[in-house]
């Protein structure tokens, strides 16, 4: 490329806008690409206005021309709110193509208005390139929300200045052309184009690395063995059809192990009847290469689990296969000390099923604290594996446990293993003793009990030990519910429901642009989607973005109003209504009303050593802002956990606390 400077140096870039510089250029990619770079540089973007392809293109101001109503107006028709932001800018060069050479000249260097100060407002920046329109619609068949989509786009492209509703717009566009019968320029029914095929190797770490690969048969053997593992592991308890997964590498001995495929389960999905087509292929850097198949009513459109706590395991500690269990032995461990940052056991002969240990070593699994999604694992989770290079496993507090091996035979094995020690380690628990130490001896403070009436000091005298000898467990908890025990039933009735119902329209206005209210939105669309094909009484149709943001509203207000007037308990709702209770507790529009005895019935159990917990219906969330800022001040100081109905159904048995009931423990 030839480029003169012929502008004025002593002009300043930053507030003048100067023209590109002229010049010769070997393409005209490249002639476009020089103009669109220094138009950024000086806060304004072009566009083509006109072109023949061989002969010459005219390159325009983003802003030249003037607004043309393509909508009908008047009396009822939906009114343009903004205005238009072309100004009729009489800015323009022109290409020209002089034998094997373009050359650049200015047309008109001037502009007729102010300097952007972000790109993002050029919507030309805001475009997606079609590799990652295809990313959009394979994470869209996947079952991502966009939020989700959205941060893979940016992680493959820092500089990516697209928000959540350009994703919105390209999933719409999507749809749009599904419902009538056509198809954005690739689709999956039929053979892949050579540019697809570029993109979709272009998201493998080795590009060699040929697409035929996923229906292979090591691919298909690879899908059959995930299924079979899911539905063994069902069986014991780690899964459940809302979670737990399993993901596989697809071994070949031809790639590398860091470019191998994965084969990843479903979630959402009844597991112990998966076959191999339920399976997800996935390329070796996470991205999604091919789709389960819809399967016939009853059952609904299947979805990836989160993959990015997986492909951080794959990546930092080069793992074969990985396992995520939700069983119930992985949860309560980690409650067993809710203060504690690793879970420790030693001289048990399932250790030596652990790479590394024998049966003297201690094992020491790290522990990391949940979050609302798995993806906000990954901070955690890197930090786990970082401080503890030896470990193959990593406890989330009441969650689960990821556990991973060189091969799914080492991964499969040790989960049993370390599945086995949570166990062990709760049975010892039970009874009074320490599995951490070499001797198992009583654990401290622990209270032994002759017989159901009798309590004497911490360990029994010499001598005969009766039949009925048993250790108490080192600590006593309680269970309390909320709704009914610590507090009255109309109070959700009378005052928190009809305040979420009276603020929701009010909380999308004002937060409308904010990660977590999308986030909401997503989880909204994806209920009343589901409700309309069942034929629910009262959903109507969400209105698409390019309507407007007020519509939108009214729609999705319209939906809550008949979900809360129908009394349903549904996920989606009660996500949101939790974030408007948070906004009120935090602006003091809300205090939480506990019965009179509640507060010294807390306070006593603490005294005494008791740990108390709080299960019910309601989000954890929910729960510990209405014990922060309860009519008799914040009482979370009295209270070691929260379980939500996400760890299981509610059952009907309730303590009910009563000054009585701290006199007389049954």
């Amino acid at each position: 490329m030839e480029v003169r400077e012929d502008q004025d140096e002593e002009r300043s870039p930053e507030k003048n806008m100067l023209p590109p510089p002229v010049g010769t250029f070997p393409t005209r990619e490249k002639l476009l690409k020089h103009v669109r770079d220094f138009a950024l540089t000086q806060g304004y973007m072009v566009s083509i206005k006109d072109s023949a392809k061989d002969r010459y293109v005219t390159i325009a101001c983003d802003r030249s021309g003037v607004y043309r109503k393509r909508l009908k107006t008047g009396e009822g028709m939906r009114q343009r709110k903004n205005n238009s932001r072309l100004t009729n800018c009489p800015f323009e060069v022109v290409g020209k193509k002089d034998e094997d050479s373009w050359t650049l000249t200015i047309k008109n260097g001037e502009h007729n208005h102010e300097p952007s100060k972000d790109t993002s407002d050029h919507p030309s920046c805001r475009r997606f390139s079609e590799e990652e329109v295809l990313l959009i619609r394979e994470m869209t068949s996947a079952g991502k929300r966009p939020r989700q989509i959205l941060k893979a786009l940016k992680q493959r492209n820092p500089n990516l200045v697209s928000d959540s509703r350009n994703v919105y717009n390209i999933k719409a566009k999507i749809h749009r052309e599904i419902l009538s019968g056509k198809r954005m320029e690739s689709s999956s029914s039929s053979p892949p184009s050579s540019a697809i095929n570029d993109v979709l190797r272009r998201f493998m770490t080795l590009e060699q690395q040929p697409m035929v690969l996923q229906n292979g048969a090591k691919v298909t053997d690879t899908k059959t063995l995930a299924a079979e593992l899911c539905c063994r592991i069902y069986s014991l308890g780690w899964f459940s059809v809302v979670g737990g997964s399993i993901a596989i590498k697809v071994h070949d001995e031809s790639v590398p192990k860091p470019a191998q495929l994965i084969i990843m389960s479903p979630i959402g999905v009844q597991k112990e009847r998966m076959d191999a087509e339920d399976m997800y292929v996935l390329s070796s850097d996470g991205y999604i290469l091919s789709t389960p198949s819809l399967n016939p009513y009853p059952h609904k459109p299947l979805k990836c689990s989160d993959i990015l706590p997986f492909m951080k395991v794959f990546e930092m500690c080069n793992a074969g296969a990985v396992v995520h269990s939700l069983g119930m032995q992985s949860c309560i461990v980690t409650m067993l000390n809710p203060s504690s940052k690793e879970f420790r056991i030693t001289h048990m002969e399932m250790i030596k099923g652990i790479p590394g240990h024998g049966y003297h070593d201690e094992l020491v699994v790290p522990i990391i604290e949940d979050t609302a999604h798995e993806e906000g694992l990954m901070e955690a989770l890197a930090e786990a594996i970082s401080a503890y290079p030896k470990t193959t496993a990593i406890l989330v507090r009441n969650h689960g446990v990821y556990i991973w091996g060189e091969s799914w035979i080492s991964a499969k094995t040790q989960a049993e293993c370390y599945h086995y020690l949570f166990d062990a380690a709760i049975k010892l628990h039970q009874l009074g003793l320490d599995w951490s130490t070499r001797s198992h001896g009583p654990l401290q403070n622990a209270r032994v009990s002759w017989g159901c009436n009798r309590n004497f000091n911490r360990a029994p005298k010499a001598g005969a030990q009766s039949s009925d000898y048993v250790i108490e467990p080192s600590q006593r908890c309680v269970l309390l519910d909320i709704e009914g025990t610590t507090t009255p039933i109309s109070f959700f009735t009378d005052v928190l429901v009809p305040y979420a119902h009276d603020n929701v329209g009010k909380h999308f206005s004002s937060t409308y642009d904010s990660e977590e209210t999308q986030n909401d939105i997503d989880f909204l669309r994806s209920q009343i989607e589901n409700d309309l094909e069942q034929g629910i009484i009262g959903a109507l149709p969400i209105c698409p973005d390019y309507l407007g943001k007020e519509l939108v509203i009214a729609s999705l207000v319209a939906n809550i109003d008949a979900m809360i007037s129908a009394d349903r308990s549904v996920p989606s709702l009660k996500q949101l209504q939790d974030h408007v209770w948070r906004i009120g507790f935090q602006t003091n529009q809300l205090v939480g009303v506990l019965f009179d005895d509640v507060a010294e019935a807390l306070e006593r159990w603490h005294s005494l050593g008791f740990n108390v917990y709080i299960y019910s219906s309601g989000s954890r969330e929910t729960q510990q802002l209405l014990f922060a800022n309860s009519n008799y001040g914040d009482l979370r100081k009295y209270l070691c956990g929260y379980f939500d109905t996400s760890i299981g159904a509610e059952t009907k048995m309730k303590y009910i606390v009563t000054s009585r009931f701290c006199e007389q423990w049954e």
